[in-house]
């Protein structure tokens, strides 16, 4: 499967992180030259998107578009602070029957919950495919078919939000509609979400560093309040009964009829030696994991700590 890795030309420390990782696995990979949006000029921007994340969108688009040259039918999208587990090698060597209608397949664990479909057979013991039915962030490894690309790149031509939002959140108004599913548990994780690498130069997300001022929104004029009667306050006061027994009705179809529910993505729990030795320093008093007394057998079991992310419910 071709494996794409998006990458900053001014973080070859990055580079050396992925390739270390994916040459431990025998896994080859194709750096795609990521676009910087602290030098380069993208043009006029669209609603509040800010030019990192812009930058970041068209460094995605730039990977579909290589994916569509190659020919392939199925591609593995990553960027370059992703921690990869082994059994990534496995999958990737005998991918799963993929559900017919999907577009986009997640492969990266997230602390946010997710409302999820029934599963299926991922390919691994213990993994399944769910479809994806509410939104989540991050685009740190996920892949794509080539039906999906070629239509995005088409119709994709502008980018009015962040990339996760536009292919992952439904209710964002930049969104592209698209079949998703998410692999439970991932077998990818963004670094800054691992415990222990949270003070490491290669956790540090570049978009948060050249995020920069979001653009506000318009302020809405003042509205004065309105005086209602006591007939329209009861009515009000139906109506709104009426739509919290509605979404009581709805959870409980979803949940019982279409096997939709609120779900974690855990980590699969496994970090490469390599990846952890480039993330933690080698200080003796730092132990990376609860029973760290010792150096840990290989491969290295290590939990990620949860993030302070709320969760969506």
């Amino acid at each position: 499967m071709l494996i794409l890795l998006i990458n900053l030309s001014r973080r070859p420390d990055r580079l050396a992180f992925m390739r270390n990782q994916l040459d431990a696995l025998g896994l080859p990979f194709e750096r795609i030259d990521a676009i910087d949006g602290a030098v380069a000029n993208l043009g006029p921007r669209m609603g509040r998107i800010t030019s990192g994340e812009h930058a970041c969108a068209l460094s995605h688009r730039k990977a579909w578009e290589r994916f569509v040259e190659s020919g392939a039918p199925h591609c593995l999208v990553m960027e370059d602070d992703a921690l990869v587990a082994p059994q990534l090698k496995r999958f990737i060597e005998n991918p799963p029957a993929f559900p017919p209608d999907m577009d986009i397949l997640r492969l990266e664990a997230t602390p946010q919950h997710s409302i999820l479909g029934r599963g299926r057979r991922g390919g691994l013991r213990g993994v399944k495919m769910h479809r994806l039915h509410s939104k989540q962030h991050g685009t740190a490894a996920y892949m794509v078919t080539r039906a999906f690309a070629q239509h995005a790149l088409k119709e994709l031509v502008a980018f009015a939000a962040p990339i996760d939002m536009v292919l992952f959140d439904p209710a964002s108004p930049g969104h592209y509609p698209s079949n998703t599913y998410q692999l439970r548990p991932g077998l990818c994780l963004q670094a800054e979400f691992y415990g222990p690498a949270r003070s490491s130069a290669l956790a540090s997300s570049d978009l948060e560093i050249m995020r920069g001022p979001r653009p506000a929104p318009a302020k809405p004029a003042p509205q004065s309040k309105a005086q209602r009667s006591i007939a329209e306050k009861c009515l009000r006061e139906v109506d709104r009964w009426a739509r919290r027994s509605r979404r009581q009705v709805e959870f409980h179809y979803a949940r019982i009829v279409t096997g939709r529910a609120w779900r974690d993505v855990p980590f699969i729990g496994t970090v490469l030696p390599v990846a952890a030795a480039a993330l933690v320093p080698p200080d003796p008093a730092h132990r990376p994991c609860a029973d760290a007394t010792r150096p840990l057998p290989e491969p290295q079991r290590c939990q990620p700590e949860r993030s302070t992310m709320s969760l969506n419910r």
